[in-house]
């Protein structure tokens, strides 16, 4: 598996993290989600809608602890 980050303004809540999870070689997106830092909201797309990225050069890397983290935050919202 690949693990990649990105932020983005949220209007209201500040920046967001999304987190995705993808296949190695073809970089489908298996998993996705969503952090918001300044409120402690995590929010699960475990069948995200988009399947692959789009420039995944412009994305950080994760890793799996990371995205693993957040996932079983948001288990619990």
């Amino acid at each position: 598996m690949i693990y990649y980050k990105t932020s983005q303004p949220i209007p209201g809540k500040g920046d967001a993290w999304v987190f995705y999870e993808c296949s190695e070689g073809d970089e489908a997106i298996l998993r996705q989600l969503t952090y918001i830092p300044a409120t402690g909201e995590a929010e699960q797309v475990p069948d995200p809608i988009v399947k692959k990225l789009y420039r995944p050069e412009l994305l950080e890397k994760s890793s799996q602890e990371e995205f693993e983290q957040y996932w079983q935050m948001s288990e619990g919202q």
